[in-house]
């Protein structure tokens, strides 16, 4: 305000600090982060307990981004829990499990990257365990490529146990909510094989599920979101919705502040450092014709990932890398924000009586894997088009009486199709009668032998402990397909995230095409050039390097003030 109470407003100062003067007065902070997810919260946590005033900026009206819509799992090797499941790890353990699935060559360039996740990870569950309300419990995941050196069968994987939206304090009702509510924690999901028995385990968990509701108790993404902001309130974090992030502010080659617009006006935030953490581009729609030509729908992700980091990295001087990488999956279409076609995560291609063909009607890859979307984004060489699809999920009847609740959803158009014989399926779907049915037949004699000499499908600890039915014998991903009625429903290009984004160091900082630092920048999470990219290492591969990297990038941002 000015000397008669007027408000003035304009740009003030130069060099390090540049702020706007408005009904609030100077905006000026040690750090200002953007993004409210995993990543941001973890940056925020850590530097303000480091003594850094920090700020956090939410383009959305809610918290938590795609963090809290997730299922919460965070893999984390070498972690003080594994002790409680009699699990022995180490960090060359995980070093080697990592080399010996990453992408060839990607050593290269991410070695570095991988060695400071794998040495900072532990430590950030601590940290974030002593300093918020947040407790994490292991399950049994096991590591995707169990058998490889340095894999595990289980014990790399947390999740945040349930908390009270209380937690959250005025911020309560203003927590992003999943696509769909689950009650269940990650490790009661996954540990009990729930998804296939649904009725012997609701029974069972009813009575915890009644005291959730009476005291609002969240789960998964959510309870993350909530312990991992009460902890930035208690250590004095301020938080901004509604604000979207315009410009970084960068002065003589020196990233010095934000320009951002806060609920309908423009603020300039002055800020020793700035940490980006806004995750993917996988909304915009011009980035995603340019690194993923081709058919995108049932995106799962909240539609404010729109690449906002990236784009204002790259304006700064950034480099941008890994811009072709993404978190790709199944899933089915739910209504969401007004929307009926927003991706949820779906698990019903795990279960038997089920498998995945392309046009031709052929099976293309083991539908249990957890890098299935990688496969989905194969594309042709001369064309950049996808190889695989349209590319459908086929049940039988037998599917549809033991699995019910995991039968596509009638209401969406053209998510569910029905014959009574699988050349009708296939005029229906536009797919090769003659290839579906030899593939049917085939894959059935695969399921009452218990072995996929295609493509291997339930072989791997990961295909026989995770989404499978344990009950069902000889396999528990294999079923026959072969009794009407059938059923069909469209495999799309489903993305969860983009990640790639500004080259980081092994301290987070943002570097230029040279490779020297771009002073004042740092970056976190999926706004990033994921260091492990779309092949994931582990359930959990996108969370646990989020929280590590905020947790990295706000420790040594908050150092680099003294």
């Amino acid at each position: 305000m000015g000397e008669n109470g007027q408000q003035v407003s304009g740009f003030v100062g130069s060099g390090r600090f540049r702020y706007v003067l408005g009904m609030r007065g100077k905006h000026e902070y040690d750090v200002a982060i953007v993004g409210s997810g995993a990543a941001g919260l973890s940056a925020a946590l850590r530097a303000a307990h480091l003594g850094a005033k920090a700020l956090v900026i939410e383009k959305a009206p809610i918290i938590g981004g795609t963090t809290a819509m997730s299922g919460g799992c965070i893999w984390v090797p070498n972690h003080h829990h594994q002790a409680r499941l009699g699990v022995q790890d180490s960090v060359d353990d995980a070093m080697n499990y990592i080399r010996a699935v990453s992408p060839a060559g990607w050593h290269n360039a991410e070695e570095p990257l991988w060695q400071a996740f794998v040495d900072e990870a532990p430590k950030m569950l601590r940290f974030v365990e002593d300093q918020t309300p947040i407790t994490f419990n292991p399950n049994r995941d096991p590591d995707p490529y169990a058998e490889v050196n340095g894999g595990k069968a289980f014990g790399r994987n947390v999740s945040a146990g349930p908390i009270r939206a209380v937690q959250a304090g005025a911020w309560k009702d203003k927590i992003r909510r999943p696509a769909v509510n689950v009650e269940l924690s990650y490790e009661e999901v996954v540990d009990t094989f729930f998804y296939a028995q649904p009725k012997r385990w609701a029974l069972r968990f009813a009575p915890r599920l009644f005291w959730r509701r009476l005291w609002d108790k969240r789960t998964r993404g959510n309870a993350l979101t909530i312990g991992l902001l009460r902890g930035c309130m208690d250590a004095g974090v301020t938080i901004w919705a509604e604000t979207a992030a315009k410009h970084l502010i960068v002065h003589e080659g020196v990233v010095t502040g934000i320009d951002v617009e806060r609920v309908g006006d423009a603020v300039a935030v002055a800020a020793k450092v700035v940490i980006l953490a806004s995750g993917g581009f996988e909304w915009n729609p011009e980035m995603m014709a340019k690194f993923f030509p081709g058919p995108v729908e049932w995106t799962a992700s909240p539609d404010t990932n729109t690449g906002d980091g990236q784009c204002m990295a790259e304006a700064a001087g950034a480099q941008l890398d890994h811009m072709d990488q993404a978190l790709i999956m199944g899933t089915t279409p739910v209504e969401y924000e007004g929307r009926t076609h927003h991706g949820l995560p779906a698990a019903d291609y795990f279960l038997p009586y089920s498998m995945i063909v392309n046009k031709h009607g052929k099976r293309f890859i083991n539908e249990k894997q957890m890098n299935v979307g990688l496969a989905f984004d194969e594309r042709d060489p001369r064309t950049g088009e996808p190889l695989h699809l349209p590319a459908w999920r086929i049940y039988d009847g037998q599917f549809a009486a033991k699995y019910p609740h995991a039968l596509p959803k009638k209401g969406v158009e053209g998510n569910l199709f029905r014959a009574d014989t699988l050349a009708e399926l296939a005029a229906q779907i536009d797919v090769n009668p003659t290839g579906l049915v030899e593939t049917a037949a085939r894959f059935s004699e695969f399921a009452r032998a218990g072995v996929d000499e295609d493509f291997g499908r339930g072989a791997t600890i990961w295909d026989r402990n995770r989404g499978g039915d344990p009950d069902h014998k000889p396999n528990p991903t294999l079923g026959t397909i072969e009794k009407a009625p059938f059923y069909a429903m469209p495999f799309k290009a489903s993305f969860l995230a983009t990640k790639g984004g500004a080259r980081t160091d092994a301290k987070a900082r943002v570097l230029k095409p040279d490779g020297t630092v771009l002073p004042g920048l740092y970056a976190a999470g999926n706004v990033t050039a994921n260091s492990f990219g779309s092949k994931g290492v582990g359930a959990g591969t996108t969370l646990g390097p989020c929280l590590t990297w905020g947790y990295i990038a706000g420790g040594d941002a908050a150092k680099s003030l003294t």
